[in-house]
Parts: C-alpha cells; structure tokens; sequence
C-alpha cells in the first residue's frame, strides 16, 4: 500500500488538499462574515471610546464652572510687590486692603570668635547649655498688656526738652515697651533718653539747659500720651509716668506670673476661703480666662461677705472679710489646683487682719518675677553688703524687690560704685566693678536674708565681675499651656508607653485634645497606676518623671506612633534603673578635652535641640574659623539663650530674632489693627488669601483682590473649545462622503444621534429654570457659527458681566436639588445650562448605567457572542476538514489496492499465456 506524503494523490494524481482548502473556503464564508462583524463592532466601540473621552473633556469644563467656582475666582494684586505680594482663591472677598509692613520675620543667628582652624584646635572641655527665649531674665513688655489690659493708645506725642527743642515721636507702630525707648532715642532733634523703672517709663533731659521744663503732649489729640502715663510734671530733669504696669478685671489670667499663667483644675473646686469666723467656702474658676471673671467667681462664691477685688496698688487681688471671730482669714490650694498660689492669694491675712492684699503677680516692665527664680523657689530677700575693689562696703536692701529689674535699680543706684546688670547671657545677674582698684576683692554677703546666696552673688573674687550664673527661671508650670510648647508650635496629640523600674507599662493617651496645660498631662501620667510620679522639675524647665518603683531596670518612655513625647522632651531612658528621667527643655552639649568646632558643630546637630550648627570660614586670615548657630524656629519663638559655662566661644547674638509685624486695615498705623506673626505668609488674616511679606516699608502698600475676568473667559474658552471639540468626534463618526461612497463608523447610529440633539438642545435652547435677565448662551456670546461650531465672543460676554455678572453666573452654574426622603435619591430640580449639559454628560458616561456606557457593553456583548459563534464554526471547519481528509486517504488506499490487485492479474495473465 502506498503512503500519501502530499496534498497529491500518488495514484489518483488528484491535488486533494486543494481541493479540501477550497470546499472549506466555501464553508467558512459565513464564519468570515461573523468576523468581519466582530472587527466592525470593535472599530465601533473604540469610536464610542474615542466620543465619551472628548465628552468627559466638556463634562469636566462644565461642571468646572460650579466645582472650581469659576465665576468666584479672584486674583490680587499689590500696590508694590517688593514689599508684599498675596495669592488668592476663590473664596476670598474681594476689596482692596490696606498694609504696612513694619518688620518682616527675622531668625536668632549666633557667631562664635574665631580660631585657627576647624578641625584639629581643640575648643576646650566643658558643657554647653541651649534654652529658648523664656529662660532669659528680661522681656520685652506689650503695650497691649499694660493699662489693666486695656493697652496703649498708639499714635504721634511731642516731647519739649529743657532746651527748649521739640520733636514729634510717631509711636503709631510701637507694640511693646521696648518700641516706645527705643524710638524716643532714635528720635532726633531733642536730647532725651528713655527708660523704664519698676512699672513706669522714666525720661531723662541730657541737654543741661534749663530753659523750660520737660514736657510730653498729644500731636493731633492721638491720647497716646495718657496712655503711656507721660501726662505728668516734669521734677527738673526728669520725667517719670504713672504707674501703667497695672492689673484689672480685662487682664488675662495668661499674662500673669511671667506667662505662666493660672493652674485650674477642670471640672472641681480650685480654691478654699476659710473666713473669721471660721466658716469655708470653694471656689471653681472653670471658665475664668480674666482677672474680673476670677473676682466674681469669688464674690459669687462667698455669699457676700468676703469680696475680691484689685489690690491697691493694682499688681494682684486682694480679699476683705466682714465676718468677725478668731480665726484667720486664709486662702488655701484645693487638690492639684494651684490657683491660690498663682493669683497671689495663697496664705493667711497677717495679724488677724480682715485682708490678704494679694502678692504681685506682674513683673516690672521689661523683667521677671524673682519667685520664678531657682525652678520656682524664688529668694529670701534682705539685705545684701557688697564691698567695692576699693574696700568700700555698702549695704542694699533688697527686700522690697519683686522683679529682677528691682534688684538691678537697687544696687545701681545705692552708691556702691558697682554696676549691676544681666550677664552676657541673660541668665543671671552679673556685678561689675567701676572702681578701677585692686586693693580688694570684690565681695558680696549677706547681712539680712539669703538674698546673695539665693541670687548666687555670695561671692570673693579677685576681679572686676560677679557672675550669678544661671539662675533658673521657672517657665514651665502646671499652668503652661501646652499650645506654647517648642517654639510656640505645641505638642503633636498622641500616645506615649511608659515602662516603670518594676517592667510594667502604661500608655498615656492625648489624642482626645481636652489636655490643655503641662498640669493636665502630669495628671494624665500620674493616673497610670504606675511606679512614676510626674512633676515640673525643679529648675522649672520641664517634666520630671521620679522613679518610685522597685529600681530594677531603667525607667523608660516610648513613642505609640507619633512625637508626643519627644515633643514634651521626656521621650528615651533614665540614665541608670531606679534614676529619674528629666525632660528638661534645656538641651546640654558635653565637650571633650580634644573637641574642635567640627565636633561641637556636629553634636549640637546631632543634638536635635532646635538649633542648626556649621562652621563658617570669614576669610580674615589668623583665627578664621568660627562656629555659626540658627535657630530653626523663626520669630520669637526662636530666640534661645547659650551658656557655654565658662569655654570662651564669646557668641555674639548677630540679628534678634524677632516676629513679623504689620498693621492692617488702614494706611494710618495707629488706626490699623497690628498683626504679629512668627513667619512671613498670613494665611488667616483676608479669609481665602495667603499674603506674603517680603520687606518693610515706612509707606503703605494696598491689596486688590478683584473677580479674575480673564481667568473667567478661559474658562468659557475651555468649555467652547471642548464643546466643538466633542462635536467634531461626533461629526466624524456619523457621516458619509458621496464622492467616496464612504460611511461613517456610526453613520445613522441612534445613540450618536441623541448626544448631538441633546448638547445641541442644552446650547442654543432658552434655558426655562434661569430667572435673571440671560436664558440663552447667545445672550452672552456663545452662538452656534458656521459648521455647526459654537463661537464665543469675549467682548459681549464681558459687557454682560459688567451688565448684570449675577444674571450671566445664574445662566452657568444655578442648581438646586431635591431630595426624595423615602429613598434619599437627590435630584437636580433647576440648573443652569453648565449644570444641565454636566448632568446630560454624566447620563451618558458614568460608568454604571451611562447610555454610552451600557452601548459600548452591548457591543462587548455581541463581539463576545460573534466570538463564541466563530469557535463553533471553526469547530465545524475543522471536523469537515479531518472528514474530507481522512476520505481522500480512504481512496487513494482503494486505488492503490486496486492497482495492485490490477498488477497481479496481469501478472497471473501472464503466465498462463506463457505455460500454452
């Protein structure tokens, strides 16, 4: 039997496989025609891809007029961007505004003296200490603060002096104390020079003429003049104010006590009366944020026969009882509350007296309180001897001082030749001999009191100066709050673990938000049921967290997610089991005997203190290198405060840091509202506008925020251009060529034809829900143009703004809906025509149930059943195939048995002719 190896028969000589091909060619035609319908459904689905693209372009610039609100975009514009420039959105006012710019903000840099070289002098061993401003023993008093709280009026004052000569001082943008000195000094044309004492500014005439007396007066009637205490008689040549540092019923109760403020507890009794007669009651200051909400609370509290009110001399409360018996009237803290203590009211009236005239709870201007000292243990006052490098002794009393300022007036003006001020610092106090001898030592002791101890003055050297040291002014308390916090930024809310020395743990949990001051966090703490109790240290610069377990590990605190407790600068480990952990604002930097610049640079950056650290190269050549520190925080939340403890760095303070500062609201500063910022972008100032101060200026700069017209008819630009943009697709889809003969993928299709009427309808037709006087685009400049394309003229869509703006936004964004209760379906029950064509555009492209949508998911259907119907064709095809084949092989097998059959025949005739 033969072997068919090819499409031709080996013995029919028939090309079968051709013939199969041609016989399935015939069969597939109806196959063929199914894919070829399959490509046709596929060309058309991407030409409805293509349509709801171009259509989700318009949908996206038509709903733009409402979600962007378009009509509302303003721009602002500066009438001098050197000194302010601001952005604007949408929902700002528009108006025009008036700044100047006093002060922009400005960072606390330090520079060391030079040394030879960075990396190989060693600088010296010894410890560096970092604080912010607060540490400092002096401040910079608000005027705002002053006069009860009642403030300063800011304006212009003449001052005259002995001479005769006379200035204006223009105080309109003086904010603090230290404005008012500084500008009286600055002030040319007279010879006087500003000062404060106690609670009084003091004015001294240097011109030695006695023409005519020292004299301060109103320019313009500003009243600036009273308000500072000046409207007072000159003593020769000299001219001291009223006491303006003074307490009230509108003074914060933040303000007190050098910021920190009054501790309360929330929700309980803060403090207790004990009356003559032996009778008690509490008092609650929840809710008290002022000094008269703290005083009716009392008299409320009493029943009538206790009243609070302002001490005499306006620096605290005082307390008088009407009743009479034997016992003391006193007043005493309540719980954890140290309200008593903070409002200066803390203890019993002396001698059985009816009245506790409460203690001063208000440094002098521009000082502290000396019970701040030492973490909050203040100084036992008395008298001091200080004996001069000439031998000569002098005894101060100091026992009427109550602010550091006091001490300082003191000593300066008793005689002793020694001139007493704040060291280089600002930590302490420093004594400087003025004698110019050496015959002694200088010597400070006590002769009454503890003061010189105390004060760290109690010392005998061999030199000019006394150095104090640091002595530790408390600005952490139970009562700050914790908003103040690094620099003024606060605390993140979180969640810190604490671990005890016995291994058990706690979290504290402070994401509620209701833990406003240092004193609410330790009684968060303190409430764990650990082995830990929480307290302010006792240098008054942070928590304290005692040990009070079994002292077998560390005592240590974790972060739960979050910087909680870094940020209260407790996070980390006690030192060794059973110590406490101190987190302690102040941040200490030990030097190593071989430390060069580059290694202090290093650990102080790597210290993480607030401070960034870098060497610097000024090029003088000898001792060139020198160590430059920047506070990372701006404002005056920046300032810090170095000791170097003795190494000699001799850091020189370059630019104080200082806040931004300008005056809002008229070009007049004293009529403008004075804003202060620790960074130079206003964001809440003009609600939806950020502005940006640049540079000071003495001249006011005006701020126009305006409706952006031109960022307007972009917008209507965009919506036209996407509209014929959306068409075109349409038109090129749904067409035919009579000279090609050529038909458009989606020539006749319904669903093409029902977006075109639709947009077609939604442009050009009046639109019923619109009151104003436009209903139609054409009323506006939107027309339909040749080709079927709508146009848009900007000059008569500008005249119609300019005509009636509400009637041209009401035609584009109007809506209103209604809400089906038994369904909450909502519904658009009026639109405008931007609203309409959005809400037409989302029935044919949202992806649920959107006309195009569900089209183009009928056509994924009817390719997915043409595709099932080919398979089963191709089935058919390919079983005829393998029939017509396996029939073929059949005959050329039966052909070829009978061609052998054929063979042996003849054969076997053969051979019977042959045997005849």
């Amino acid at each position: 039997m033969g072997t068919i190896t090819s499409g031709v028969g080996l013995i029919s000589g028939i090309n079968s496989k051709n013939i199969i091909d041609q016989l399935i060619s015939i069969d597939a035609r109806p196959r063929d025609l199914v894919q070829k319908n399959v490509t046709l459904l596929q060309t058309q689905q991407t030409a409805f891809q293509d349509i709801s693209a171009k259509l989700l372009v318009l949908k996206l610039n038509a709903s733009g007029f409402n979600t962007n609100k378009t009509f509302q975009t303003t721009k602002a514009t500066s009438s001098d961007s050197n000194v302010l420039t601001a952005t604007a959105s949408s929902s700002a006012v528009p108006g025009s505004y008036s700044f100047s710019v006093d002060r922009v903000v400005s960072t606390q840099p330090l520079i060391t003296r030079g040394y030879s070289d960075s990396s190989s002098t060693p600088v010296g061993a010894g410890t560096l200490t970092f604080e912010f401003g607060d540490a400092r023993l002096d401040s910079d008093t608000s005027l705002s603060r002053l006069n009860g709280g009642n403030g300063v009026t800011r304006g212009k004052i003449r001052i005259t002096d002995r001479s005769g000569s006379s200035a204006v001082v223009d105080l309109s943008r003086a904010l603090t104390v230290g404005d008012v000195i500084k500008t009286i000094n600055n002030t040319s044309g007279i010879n006087v020079a500003a000062s404060v004492s106690g609670d009084q500014f003091v004015l001294t005439d240097n011109t030695g003429a006695t023409t005519t007396s020292l004299v301060v007066s109103d320019v313009q009637g500003s009243g600036t003049t009273a308000s500072l205490g000046l409207n007072t008689s000159a003593v020769g040549t000299t001219l001291t104010s009223s006491n303006i540092n003074t307490v009230a019923r509108n003074t914060l109760l933040t303000n007190l006590n050098d910021g920190n403020g009054v501790y309360n507890i929330a929700g309980s009794a803060d403090l207790r009366v004990t009356r003559r007669d032996g009778s008690t009651f509490d008092v609650n200051l929840d809710g008290a944020s002022t000094l008269g909400s703290v005083i009716d609370k009392i008299n409320a509290a009493s029943g009538g026969n206790v009243t609070a009110s302002v001490n005499d001399s306006k620096t605290g409360l005082k307390l008088v009882d009407s009743t009479s018996g034997g016992t003391a009237l006193s007043v005493a803290n309540i719980g954890d509350s140290t309200a008593a203590t903070d409002l200066g009211l803390l203890g019993s009236a002396s001698g059985g007296s009816d009245t506790i005239s409460g203690k001063r709870v208000i440094a002098g201007l521009n000082s502290k309180l000396i019970n701040n000292l030492k973490g909050g243990a203040g100084a036992t006052l008395g008298t001091i001897r200080v004996t001069n490098r000439a031998g000569t002794a002098t005894d101060i009393d100091l026992s009427g001082a109550s602010s550091v300022s006091d001490i300082l007036t003191a000593i300066n003006s008793s005689g002793a030749n020694v001139t007493a001020s704040l060291n280089s610092v600002g930590n302490g106090i420093k004594l400087t001999d003025n004698t110019g001898a050496t015959a002694s030592n200088l010597i400070v002791s006590d002769v009454s009191g503890t003061a010189a101890t105390n004060l760290g003055l109690a010392q005998s050297v061999a030199s000019t100066s006394i150095d104090s040291g640091n002595l530790q002014f408390r600005y952490i308390t139970t009562g700050t709050l914790l908003s103040s916090l690094n620099g003024g930024t606060g605390i993140s809310r979180g969640k810190f673990k604490i671990t005890d020395s016995s291994g058990a743990t706690g979290e504290v949990d402070l994401t509620q938000g209701d833990e406003i001051t240092i004193g609410d966090v330790l009684r968060e703490i303190n409430s764990r049921g650990l082995q830990v109790t929480a307290s302010v240290n006792s240098n008054g610069d942070g928590i304290l967290l005692t040990d009070t377990g079994p002292g077998t590990q560390a005592l240590k605190v974790e972060e739960s997610g979050g910087t909680t407790a870094k940020d209260l600068g407790i996070l980390g480990s006690a030192a060794t089991p059973g110590a406490a952990l101190n987190g302690s604002f102040e941040k200490t930097i030990t030097l190593s005997a071989t430390d060069t610049l580059d290694n202090l640079a290093t650990k102080i950056n790597d210290a993480g203190i607030g401070v960034k650290a870098g060497v610097i190269n000024d090029g003088s050549g000898a001792n060139q290198f020198r160590l430059s520190l920047t506070s990372s925080n701006t404002g005056r939340e920046g300032a810090y405060v170095l000791d170097d403890g003795g190494i000699g760095l001799d850091a020189t303070t370059l630019t104080a840091a200082q806040d931004a500062v300008v005056f809002y609201g008229s070009s007049d500063p004293a009529k403008a509202v004075a804003i202060r910022s620790a960074t130079n972008s206003l964001t809440t100032l003009i609600p939806g506008a950020t502005v940006n101060l640049v540079s000071a200026s003495s001249n006011p700069v005006t701020l126009t925020i305006a409706r952006d017209d031109a960022a307007l008819a972009k917008s209507v630009r965009d919506f036209v251009s996407s509209f014929n943009t959306a068409t075109d697709s349409l038109d090129k889809y749904d067409t035919y060529n009579a000279d090609t003969k050529q038909k458009g993928l989606l020539l006749g299709d319904t669903t093409v034809s029902v977006i075109r009427s639709g947009l077609y309808r939604l442009a050009n037709n009046p639109n019923a829900d619109v009151k104003g006087r436009y209903k139609t685009l054409a009323q506006v400049g939107i027309t339909v143009g040749s080709g079927a394309k709508l146009v848009f003229d900007e000059t008569k869509f500008n005249n119609a703004l300019s005509t009636d703006r509400a009637a041209v936004e009401s035609l584009f964004t109007l809506k209103t809906t209604t809400t089906d209760t038994t369904t909450n379906t909502t519904t658009i029950a009026t639109g405008g025509v931007a609203v309409r064509i959005d809400q037409f555009l989302d029935g044919l492209t949202n992806s649920t149930n959107g006309i195009i949508t569900n089209r183009s998911k009928s056509i994924t259907s009817q390719v997915d059943l043409a595709n099932k119907r080919i398979t089963q064709l191709n089935d058919q095809l390919d079983a005829k195939r393998a029939r017509l084949t396996a029939q073929y092989a059949a005959m050329e097998s039966t052909l070829a048995q009978l061609q052998n059959q054929g063979s042996s025949l003849n054969s076997l005739s053969s051979s019977t002719t042959t045997t005849k």
